[in-house]
């Protein structure tokens, strides 16, 4: 935001036609810059706007083309550029205008979703912002004769892609209490009546999830609960986990504690009792009783070993005990067998030694994860420990390299420019190769990815 303000700040230092004439040249170069400078300059003329907002959105709604994985980003702020045209430009003046395009730009989503590749999520997250919208601009515009409620429960019939999900979460910006109450009654009715007939389990789940929803909006747990029960009369640790942190989140603290009672045990893949903890001591949080909190905090650490939980407990322990812990905490950290379990919280503790020889011993292992899971262990690691941020930084390029991915190429290049400065710096590779033996071994492996070195190559 400061480097934005300084932006404005010198940009308005220039004479305005310097500025005219310097947007005029950008004009064509790119069709996204074009629209915005075309909606800039309708900006004072409503009326104009909204057929060149008319326009851009028919056009979205009847494009064909597939969006990748890539270009994902780009298109969704395409569609956040409507979004933010519409919500500034158009709603403040013309409020019922803008209600008819915010649901004919909503109507596209179905059409965006089913053509691109939406891994990250920013599509699906640019149209459940404008369903935000919808109902702010829902709230300023005449309503229906058949009022505002219906309206709403028809929208709520149609999320098979899960855009919709924040309307009933948040209808209390369009609804009064009365309203929201009356829609409760309906998805309860429609969730007992789809329960007696036992036809569609996916039915009972959907009517379920949207007196949820109503409950979030009204910030009630008991309606909350009844959602949950009605389905799930004997509910599982995820469901128990997800009442807790409604209850918690509404400061209904003794409610919460009720679905924390008793040990979760364990599975396969999860720790569903320091979920419990956690939540638990959330509770004493909220409840100021510090003393249980610290009780279930040092619980929590022991069968959770982690950094975060370790700084939960320092501010309640004196500097005696929190050595003992931190002794305690170590010894747990190194007893796990998952490396990356064992590597972020040395890091963080700054026991960089032990440190370095596990990654040094766990270097193969290391090679078998993920990308993000490398670059999240990369970013924890100060400039100067150089041979962690040199294992690190081998396995993100092999893994580039390994994968020819092309479109990350660039980060490659900036990993390898990393190690070639690194090797200046250090002064012991241990018994990792030396960045000379480690050349010769990618340029072995890798030397026709032609694109790569080209890249490298130039300074």
């Amino acid at each position: 935001m400061k480097k934005e303000n300084k932006l404005v700040a010198d940009l308005t230092s220039f004479d305005s036609n310097v500025l005219a004439e310097f947007i005029a040249s950008l004009y064509g170069a790119d069709t996204f810059l074009d629209s915005k400078i075309e909606r800039l300059l309708l900006s004072k003329d409503t009326d104009k706007l909204t057929k060149l907002m008319k326009k851009e959105i028919a056009s979205l709604k009847r494009s064909q083309g597939y969006i990748g994985y890539y270009e994902s980003a780009d298109f969704s702020n395409k569609i956040s550029e409507l979004h933010y045209e519409i919500e500034n430009n158009i709603l403040p003046k013309w409020p019922d205008k803008a209600f008819k395009l915010i649901e004919a730009l909503l109507d596209t989503a179905e059409n965006s979703l089913e053509r691109c590749d939406d891994s990250n999520g920013d599509i699906g997250d640019a149209y459940q912002n404008i369903c935000l919208l919808w109902l702010k601009a829902a709230s300023m515009s005449s309503a229906p004769k058949s009022g505002w409620t219906n309206a709403v429960k028809l929208l709520a019939q149609d999320n098979d892609y899960g855009i919709l999900d924040p309307l009933l979460p948040n209808a209390h910006m369009l609804l009064s209490e009365d309203e929201l109450r009356q829609l409760a009654a309906y998805y309860e009715n429609g969730l007992r009546a789809s329960l007696t007939n036992k036809y569609d389990c996916r039915a009972d789940f959907r009517w379920s999830v949207n007196l949820k929803g109503v409950a979030e909006a009204l910030k009630d747990p008991t309606m909350y609960q009844q959602a949950m029960l009605l389905v799930s009369p004997s509910p599982n640790y995820i469901q128990m986990e997800d009442m807790a942190k409604f209850c918690i989140g509404c400061g209904a603290y003794d409610q919460a504690m009720k679905w924390l009672e008793g040990d979760w045990g364990t599975a396969q893949w999860d720790k569903p009792n320091a979920t419990r903890l956690s939540l638990l001591a959330d509770c004493y949080l909220g409840l100021n009783q510090q003393d249980k909190r610290r009780i279930t905090l040092i619980e929590l650490l022991d069968i959770s070993p982690s950094y975060k939980n370790f700084q939960k407990i320092l501010p309640l322990v004196s500097a005696g005990e929190a050595g003992q812990l931190r002794v305690k905490f170590i010894a747990s950290v190194l007893k796990q067998s998952d490396s990356y379990a064992k590597l972020a919280p040395l890091i963080q503790l700054e026991e960089y030694v032990q440190a370095e020889e596990i990654a040094i011993k766990d270097i193969d292992k290391l090679a078998n994860y993920s990308y993000t899971t490398l670059l999240s262990l990369l970013k924890l690691v100060p400039e100067d420990r150089h041979l962690i941020r040199i294992i690190l930084l081998r396995c993100l390029l092999d893994d580039i390299l390994t994968r020819a991915k092309t479109p990350a190429y660039n980060y490659g290049v900036d990993y390898l420019r990393e190690l070639d400065q690194l090797d200046t710096k250090i002064t012991t590779y241990a018994t990792l190769p030396v960045h000379a033996d480690y050349m010769l071994q990618v340029k072995g492996k890798h030397g026709r990815k032609h694109s790569f070195w080209s890249k490298y190559n130039t300074q």
